[in-house]
């Protein structure tokens, strides 16, 4: 006699299903589990054998043997727990299972006291269930609100999917052999949480731009950087705000495309258990990692995840750029070209997502008072040519947006009082609203293209998405491109430029656009790859 149920198995994007075959055998009495697997799955036995025995279901005085199917593959984490459990369950009674065992996928971790806990990846179970033509996914209380965000996203080519979530294992044991579902929480019950409102009015994106100051200048590029998601170098002396501002950049973004926020969905299961609200929400993730982190925290590993791809959809925030270490800068060329992080070991090769809006922050001197107005700068030369030889030309010419934030001239009392002068109006609020119009603007033109955003745009693009003629794009593109210009330059500010028309409500990119688009760009490259006007 055999017993088999399911479970599944994510790796980086991709995720498959396991079977859990349960058989008694000839030999010692005893569990054991065949096959490549690690010591948190193996756990799993014993903690399956203390809750069945809790129930009052003794394990024989019988070999039993457990294997997970493929064997080939490793199996690691906790969520085999309850694959086990009722696997076991099923063959010690004996009893016939009310339900189609052979149709569900079953996800969590058993505590000793039967208690269902929560795990990692179950919105790559669901989906590995929903493709794969399963009935549902049985999972622990805790992480139902998440797979019900799946339904709710309606995502293409499935049908609505069949979630079950309980509090213990005794009322999984009932509904197995009974298949009623008294002690089961549905999907259908919860409901995704509220998305920020049209409007603009934030409702997970605390901090905002409420409560800082912004000029006209830093507010236009707030608003090309929210609309095209267009990365942004951010220079200047300490305290002119360049944290204050990108930590507030994700309010004004509006909710996530479908596709990316199920992508991000899946990345952040790998790594969560229970996700944050925002995200569920559809809210642009922010990411902010210490100057310190290692290689592997910013990039990732085949098992799981690193900064630059839980920031997919989002922003990832760099403080201090030039103080990462040298190799994680220049390994966020490629994502930044591709949207992929592909990260290759001996045994291991995977490809996590990581469509991102890099903001990087830096002084222009190791001190930071270079150009300040506020103080003298104590720096040799020669520590400021090796501070900005950390940044190559490369990399900062993957940048779309380069930005002094100048000191502020107000007096020290006269922010406040301007502050308290703005509360009655949401400035976050208006700003939201000219993104939200500049992205519906583009949103039928980019469309056709095959693209969601400006920062997408391809070479091939170019002339069609600044609807001028071949002869009228030549014209203006020959006027107004400096002779340092490379093409990777000169691609990214004609997408600048497309952003700022899409805000101007134009289907014509025009020469003010175009200067305006260049005017964010090193204006020189030098021998250290950083712009001749950096830091002035």
């Amino acid at each position: 006699m055999s017993v088999t149920v399911h479970t599944a198995l994510y790796d980086a994007m991709e995720s498959s299903i396991l079977q859990v075959e349960c058989s008694y055998t000839r030999g010692f009495s005893g569990l054991q589990l065949i096959g490549s697997n690690t010591d948190v799955c193996k756990g799993g036995l014993e903690r399956a054998r203390a809750v069945l025995e809790d129930l009052g279901v003794a394990v024989p005085q019988k070999r039993i043997v457990l294997n997970i199917s493929p064997a080939h593959t490793r199996k690691d984490g906790s969520h085999f727990d309850l694959p086990f459990a009722a696997g076991l369950a099923a063959l010690i009674t004996g009893r016939t299972p009310g339900i189609d065992l052979g149709k569900w996928i079953f996800a969590a971790e058993l505590g000793l006291d039967g208690r269902l806990r929560p795990v990692k990846g179950v919105i790559s179970f669901a989906l590995a269930a929903v493709s794969s033509q399963f009935t549902g996914v049985v999972v622990a209380e805790e992480n139902l609100e998440e797979i019900s965000v799946l339904n709710q996203l309606k995502v293409v080519n499935t049908k609505d999917l069949s979630a079950l979530a309980f509090r213990h294992f005794k009322d999984v044991v009932e509904w197995i052999f009974s298949g009623e579902e008294k002690g089961a929480l549905f999907s259908s019950t919860h409901t995704r949480p509220q998305e920020a409102k049209s409007s603009g009015e934030p409702n997970f994106c605390e901090p905002n731009f409420d409560d800082m100051i912004l000029s006209p200048s830093t507010q236009s590029v707030a608003l090309v950087a929210a609309t095209g998601l267009h990365s942004i170098l951010l220079h200047g002396a300490p305290g002119t705000g360049k944290s204050m501002f990108s930590a507030r950049l994700t309010s004004i973004m509006p909710p996530m495309s479908r596709e990316d926020h199920l992508e991000s969905l899946k990345i952040h299961s790998s790594v969560l258990q229970k996700m944050p609200e925002s995200l569920l929400g559809g809210r642009p993730p922010f990411r902010s990692p210490h100057h310190q982190s290692s290689a592997s925290a910013i990039m990732g590993i085949p098992e799981q995840p690193g900064e630059i791809s839980l920031a997919h959809g989002g922003i990832l925030f760099l403080d201090e750029f030039p103080e990462f270490r040298r190799d994680i800068i220049e390994a966020l060329r490629e994502p930044l070209e591709t949207g992929y992080v592909r990260v290759s070991r001996a045994k291991k090769k995977v490809v996590w997502n990581s469509k991102i809006t890099l903001v990087a922050a830096c002084n222009a001197c190791p001190c930071g008072w270079l150009g300040s107005s506020l103080r003298r700068c104590t720096c040799p030369t020669s520590r400021i040519l090796a501070y900005r030889r950390k940044l190559s030309g490369p990399i900062l010419d993957r940048i779309d947006l380069h930005v002094n934030m100048l000191d502020q001239s107000l007096g020290k009392a006269e922010i406040f009082l301007q502050l308290q002068e703005k509360s009655t109006e949401s400035l976050t609020q208006k700003l939201t609203e000219k993104v939200i119009h500049a992205r519906h603007f583009g949103a039928k033109r980019n469309e056709k293209l095959g693209v969601l955003y400006n920062r997408d745009l391809k070479a091939d693009h170019m002339i069609i998405a600044s609807g001028l003629d071949t002869r009228q794009f030549k014209t203006l593109v020959d006027s107004c491109t400096p002779k340092y210009a490379t093409r990777r330059s000169l691609i990214r500010s004609l997408r600048v430029a497309r952003t700022l028309a899409d805000l101007s409500n134009k289907d014509e990119i025009d020469r003010g656009h175009l200067l305006q688009a260049w005017s964010w760009l090193p204006s020189s490259a030098t021998e250290d790859g950083i712009s001749s006007s950096y830091g002035t």
